[in-house]
């Protein structure tokens, strides 16, 4: 006989969650959230702060590399002929001068204020030595020179007298008549060259032979001076560069110290333009500092940012030879990260390709 229905139902346990396994739940599944919240805001500043000082790193290192290598080919084509510019006639514009200055600081004007750094060179592809004359040139007159070949149409060239006569024209046609005496027709010079003058070819007239690098609205440029192109932005988020020269003093052959451009240095531009060349030989190597700005914003830089160029390992390090020091304020610094580089760049052409 079954057990009465009733009974049975009295008897049954409760099944079913309480109010109290819910609140423990709600709680329980609360702070998990909160925990992984936080985990993924950590993750996100961490990985915002990396990101940024890789950015402010690559920037940096970029820039340094674009002026090294521009630089290294400062010189080329220029150096060797450099006994026979140093007879041309000084000028107060490096876009004018045919003297052999291969590469020009000017100061900023303070330590935080960037520098601009003016590189020199030729792209002839086929001589490198200047040609001579084979007879006298007459102002308006085509040079005639000793060369069959290492000449075109669009060139940019440079009739030295070696008597403190210079003069620039452009080639417009050249003819090869015989024996090997190119007669080259150019723009107009209006002086006359003896038959003791030379011939250098510094390439194409469309090529920036003399490139101006500076900083403007936080960007790295370059500007071609000779011919007057309007300013190429190369590198953005740039805060300050800085230009050495790095100056053999004694003659000896060994670089002994690191001057900037200003005019207590005693290498500022209206010196170097008129300097001999036995002043320009001494400056046989330049420094590069620059102090880069990361693209992204970084909530986790409060602060300012403090940043040395050129430092050294000396005890006091007020001792070592150039060093630059400057700070970044932070309301200036505006939450991103900085990084800073910086090289050291011989003159190469100055000095593998330097005339006897």
């Amino acid at each position: 006989m079954s057990p009465h229905p009733a009974r049975s139902n009295r008897l049954r346990r409760p099944t079913g969650l309480t109010l109290v396994d819910v609140l423990v739940g709600i709680t329980v599944a609360s702070i998990s959230i909160i925990v992984v919240h936080q985990a993924f805001v950590a993750f996100g500043q961490l990985r915002r702060s990396a990101s940024a000082a890789a950015d402010a790193e690559q920037t940096a290192s970029f820039a340094v590399a674009m002026l090294a290598t521009a630089v290294g080919n400062a010189g080329a084509g220029i150096a060797a002929a450099a006994r026979w510019l140093d007879a041309c006639p000084a000028s107060a514009d490096i876009a004018a001068t045919q003297r052999p200055i291969v590469a020009m600081i000017v100061d900023g004007g303070g330590v935080d204020r960037p520098d601009s750094l003016v590189v020199r060179q030729a792209y002839q592809p086929r001589i490198g030595l200047p040609a001579a004359f084979a007879a006298a040139a007459p102002a308006g007159s085509a040079f005639r020179v000793q060369s069959p070949d290492g000449f075109a149409v669009g060139d940019r060239v440079v009739a030295i007298s070696r008597t403190g006569i210079c003069a620039a024209a452009e080639i417009t046609v050249v003819d090869i008549p015989a024996a090997g005496i190119s007669e080259i027709a150019h723009t107009a010079v209006d002086v006359d060259l003896p038959v003791t003058s030379l011939l250098l070819n510094l390439g194409p007239a469309h090529r920036a032979s003399t490139l101006r690098f500076d900083v403007a609205s936080g960007a790295l440029r370059s500007t071609d001076v000779v011919n007057a192109d309007a300013p190429a932005p190369l590198v953005s988020n740039i805060v300050n560069v800085k230009f050495q020269y790095g100056a053999d003093r004694d003659g000896d052959g060994v670089l002994d110290a690191w001057v900037g451009a200003a005019a207590a240095d005693g290498i500022d531009p209206a010196s170097l333009l008129s300097a001999p060349r036995a002043v320009l030989d001494r400056i046989v190597a330049l420094r590069i500092g620059i102090v880069s700005r990361s693209e992204e914003f970084d909530p986790q830089a409060t602060g300012g940012h403090r940043w040395v160029l050129f430092d050294c390992e000396l005890p006091d390090r007020s001792a070592c030879p150039g060093r630059l020091e400057g700070t970044i304020g932070a309301s200036a610094a505006g939450g991103f990260r900085y990084r800073s580089h910086e090289i050291v760049v011989p003159l190469r052409n100055t000095l593998w390709n330097r005339a006897p």
